[in-house]
């Protein structure tokens, strides 16, 4: 979104407020807009952001020549009609995951995306963690060797949301990490869900992700918003070292272990002991990082 006069954010909720934030420092608060129709909202944006101009007039913002690009962080029901006006006005989009509830909704904002020639991105925040990042290239370069599997656990009981099935919620993140640090498509995708606080709604609460790729990799997740630990871990085992990134940590995030089972005279296996090694990873919070990339794109 790059040699735009002026960015608009819609919604400024649970994470529209932190794209407010990080877009006023990357931008400046004077050429951002922030739209939502709670003036509860709105008003802790102004009291926050003094220069940051706001509104709840959404077709005004469309309509707005100023504004080249929208931010969309509303609920995901919202997610394919605004996204589609928005370029239907030609403006770049940056949406918070998911893109859309159904895939063929999501096919077509692709599809008009590249008729209008705008650019469309998913806000998948974790591709900018420098811990994931750092892992990313520790695989890449083969120090874990060959890849067994990952284990995910994206787990709370604090943050329940009432209009989304936990897949499309916390398992879009969960699926973006692993196919980011894979770096394939999988052949086969299952899923195990329950839904045991809003059965009345058929959302699902609990899942469990498994998802199989060529050549053997395997990557399996527990999401949760009913459990007694916030964890937010992913475990991938190698065949020479291991490797766990838990964002729950407030310092050390990376944690490459060498250490596995090698095969031993006798026909059988023999455990490995050895250095557990954490890298100096940048702080740099990762939504600034991503707010400075699609802006920059």
């Amino acid at each position: 979104m790059t040699n735009v006069d002026k960015l608009a954010i819609v919604g400024a909720g649970k994470w529209g407020k932190y794209l407010v934030r990080n877009f006023a420092e990357v931008l400046g608060e004077r050429n951002l807009t922030v739209c939502d129709s709670d003036t509860k909202r709105l008003n802790e944006v102004k009291r926050n952001h003094l220069e940051v101009e706001t509104t709840q007039n959404e077709k005004k913002v469309l309509s707005d020549e100023r504004i080249k690009a929208l931010v969309i962080a509303t609920p995901v029901s919202t997610h394919f009609d605004l996204t589609k006006r928005a370029l239907e006005h030609d403006k770049h989009v940056l949406v918070e995951r998911p893109l859309a509830e159904k895939i063929r909704d999501a096919a077509q904002l692709v599809k008009l995306a590249r008729s209008k020639d705008r650019t469309l991105m998913v806000d998948h925040l974790l591709e900018y963690h420098s811990a994931v990042e750092t892992l990313k290239r520790k695989m890449d370069a083969g120090e874990l060797g060959e890849i067994f599997y990952l284990h995910g656990q994206r787990l709370d009981l604090e943050d329940i949301e009432t209009d989304e099935d936990i897949l499309w919620s916390l398992g879009s993140q969960e699926v973006s990490l692993i196919l980011y640090l894979i770096g394939k498509v999988p052949n086969q995708v299952t899923t195990h869900g329950g839904s045991y606080l809003r059965k009345e709604v058929g959302k699902e609460d609990t899942l469990f992700l498994n998802l199989e790729f060529e050549g053997g990799v395997k990557a399996h997740s527990h999401l949760s918003w009913l459990d007694p630990n916030k964890t937010r871990r992913m475990t991938v085992v190698g065949s020479r070292k291991m490797a766990t990134f838990d964002d729950m940590e407030s310092r050390n995030k990376l944690w490459v272990y060498d250490k596995g089972a090698e095969k031993s005279g006798g026909g059988g296996f023999q455990v490995r002991y050895g250095d557990v090694h954490i890298p100096n990873i940048s702080l740099e919070e990762p939504m600034k990082k991503m707010c400075n990339t699609s802006w920059n794109q």
